[in-house]
């Protein structure tokens, strides 16, 4: 067995670059609390430094120029406002930024296949450790293992190590749908099966984090994702699944955990008045990164760190200059996604990316769970990995 396994890590693992294994140690610690992640990035930009590769990489990248110059500013202004967490929030940006275009410039399709396998392996592991932290938590509550009730309190809510339930649950969000993804292209039985109780261990782990909204982006994702590569009996069969699940829950709705749901939508609704005193009082350049969290008390707003909203809290945390100048390095990324579609380039990879952005724009409504270390650097893993098809030769030729 052991000589099996050796052998499967050597044709799995063989065969890379340097800057390959770096991505896939970054990548690996994703999964690790925030921290690490921070330390490695932090690692890799020293590295690349000294070495004088970084700013050829920033050089490589279109529109690299514009996601600086929004760090820079954001962090400036934080400054400028004594938002000292939210300068400290500002140089991390930067250094994310800084990761995703080492990472643009030496993705390929066999290291990103392999990252993503890793994603589904890693995240097994992050599932036992939130059952062991479920159990931590219904022996303090004095509640049986089967009854499954899902408190309201953060303490009371499983994040594995994510540092918070409803970042674990995107980070479920995008595993489930990079599952989808892996079985549209698999062809042996072991490996859907593999898949498929991926998703099923991560989707028991997403009901314990007791995040709601963590759910309705599959009602649109995964059948998207099925329908735009012509599946369309995993179509049907997702269709179904979606039908009989909302009918079961019209049915019992007490299958639904937590559902103090009106209570929750007030703060939601007090939150966002909050944040739109604080957007109207600044509405060009904000008062940087966690702005809400730095305003809060001055408005009477309810304690939080964030506007939990996708576009309310760039608006009050940025402003709205620095979050046009982010849109035009976004937008560079996103014509290399529309690409993809219109040449029919690499259509599993294109439903992937739309799927992501979709879920990030759907759970955004009532959270902000995207602006974290851990789900901003895993969404930028798959939205970046457009660059597989594009720009290498440029780069290889002025290396």
């Amino acid at each position: 067995m052991l000589r099996s396994l050796s052998d499967f890590l050597h044709r799995k693992l063989d065969g890379f670059t340097c800057d390959e294994y770096i991505i896939m140690v970054l990548v690996c610690s994703i999964f690790l609390p925030f921290y690490c992640s921070m330390i490695v990035i932090a690692g890799i930009l020293f590295y690349l430094l000294i070495k004088g590769r970084l700013l050829g990489i920033i050089r490589n990248i279109p529109k690299s120029y514009f996601a600086i110059a929004f760090c820079i500013i954001t962090t400036l202004v934080a400054l400028f406002y004594k938002n000292w967490l939210g300068a400290v929030c500002g140089v991390a940006i930067l250094l994310i930024f800084l990761f995703v275009f080492y990472y643009r410039t030496y993705i390929n399709k066999r290291l990103f296949e392999l990252l993503l396998d890793a994603c589904c392996i890693i995240s097994l592991f992050c599932v036992v450790w939130a059952l062991m932290e479920y159990v931590r938590i219904i022996n303090r509550l004095d509640y049986h293992f089967l009854d499954l009730v899902i408190e309201d309190s953060p303490k009371d809510r499983v994040n594995s190590t994510f540092f918070n339930a409803n970042y674990y649950a995107m980070m479920i969000e995008f595993i489930v749908l990079i599952c989808v993804y892996k079985m549209m292209q698999v062809k042996t039985l072991r490996r859907i099966v593999f898949y498929l109780f991926t998703i099923a261990a991560n989707l028991f782990a997403l009901y314990l984090t007791g995040c709601r909204t963590a759910w309705i982006p599959f009602v649109v994702t995964v059948p998207f994702m099925f329908l735009m590569n012509k599946r369309f009996g995993f179509f049907s069969f997702s269709m179904g699944a979606i039908a009989v699940s909302g009918i079961s829950l019209l049915v019992y709705p007490e299958l639904m955990q937590r559902t103090s749901i009106l209570g929750d939508f007030l703060k939601r609704a007090k939150i966002w008045k909050t944040a739109v005193k604080g957007i109207k009082a600044h509405p060009l350049f904000g008062e940087g990164p966690l702005t809400y969290y730095h305003i809060y008390k001055q408005y009477g707003g309810h304690p939080t760190q964030h506007a939990h909203n996708v576009i309310l809290d760039p608006l009050l945390s940025h402003g709205l200059i620095p979050c046009i100048i982010l849109l035009v390095y976004l937008g560079s990324n996103l014509k290399e996604v529309w690409l993809l579609f219109k040449r029919r380039i690499d259509m599993r990879l294109f439903s992937l990316i739309v799927a992501f952005l979709l879920t990030v724009l759907i759970h955004g409504i009532l959270d902000y769970t995207i602006y974290w270390v851990q789900t901003s650097l895993l969404f930028f893993i798959v939205f970046s990995a457009s660059s597989i098809y594009f720009h290498k030769e440029e780069y290889s030729q002025s290396e």
